[in-house]
């Protein structure tokens, strides 16, 4: 049986595994073929003194769409994962993206990881990108992966606990995705993880997959979280399941990271460990 593929359309760094430089390797290290279409095409992370590279106007990416189309490739494509966008013009060019892949292939999976920002910083990309989530992308979405953050400035609503994180997570799912996976939970003694809320059938429910809290800020731990969410669902494991796998990984590759002093995380130098981790505890919640 051939490898499911996913297009894949995030940033792109010269330097470091954040966006595809975090999720094509664990993608494609997950059995999963990985067509790469770069939003932004960077030195080094945004946050590496002197960065320097540019951004894929909206019609740039909108041309890359349209010959994916034309030359019949959006017919053999099995996923969409989208990650950082960068502008809103970008945005509305990857939402035709998606409705264009619906069209030619209706049974295909978008994962949709919102990228908007984070707690402390807040919002550090525009929030006209935020309504073109809203509005198009998170609709058209078969999985969502929020962070915190992100779950709470989509939805309006407060996420301080687990209870209304959770409430949060439900609001969301009821505009399009049927799983939403929210990052950067915090669990019981002190861990952090993924809480994953599921629609309706034989995998309705909520799950909690923590592990335990490294001590580091790790750039593209969301990215390589999303790929392996993603890879999850093209490979066809519970939703549940791929969070804890995800986690268990990630907590593994933030260890090493942070045992070496890097501030990405080792996603080809530590690939034994992250790809035979041990999932992290998964809890129903009732």
């Amino acid at each position: 049986m051939s490898a499911p593929t996913c297009l894949s359309i995030q940033s792109a760094v010269v330097a470091g595994h954040v966006g595809h430089g975090a999720s094509s390797f664990a993608l494609g290290a997950s059995g999963v073929e990985v067509w790469p279409l770069p939003t932004v095409t960077l030195s080094g992370h945004a946050r590496t003194p002197g960065v320097k590279g540019r951004r894929a106007t909206g019609a740039e990416i909108a041309a890359l769409g349209e010959g994916l189309a034309a030359g019949g490739a959006l017919a053999r494509c099995d996923g969409l994962l989208t990650g950082y966008l960068g502008t809103a013009e970008a945005a509305e060019a990857v939402a035709d993206i998606a409705e264009a892949l619906r069209a030619a292939r209706p049974g295909a999976i978008v994962l949709c990881d919102p990228v908007l920002g984070d707690e402390g910083p807040g919002l550090y990309l525009p929030p006209e990108i935020g309504t073109v989530y809203r509005e198009r992308l998170l609709p058209l979405a078969d999985i969502a992966v929020p962070n915190r953050f992100e779950l709470g400035w989509l939805t309006g609503l407060p996420c301080g606990d687990l209870a209304e994180t959770r409430a949060a997570a439900e609001a969301l799912r009821a505009t399009g995705p049927g799983v939403v996976h929210v990052t950067s939970v915090p669990g019981p003694e002190g861990g952090l993880g993924i809480l994953t809320v599921t629609g309706q059938g034989a995998g309705q429910g909520a799950w909690l997959a923590t592990a335990p809290r490294a001590d580091l800020h790790v750039n593209g731990a969301g990215d390589f979280v999303a790929a392996l969410l993603m890879a999850g669902a093209l490979t066809g494991r519970p939703a549940q399941e791929a969070a804890a796998r995800a986690v268990g990984a990630a907590h593994v590759l933030a260890v090493e990271a942070l045992r070496t002093g890097r501030d990405d995380l080792p996603v080809i130098a530590a690939q034994a460990a992250w790809r035979d981790a041990a999932p992290a505890r998964s809890v129903p919640l009732g």
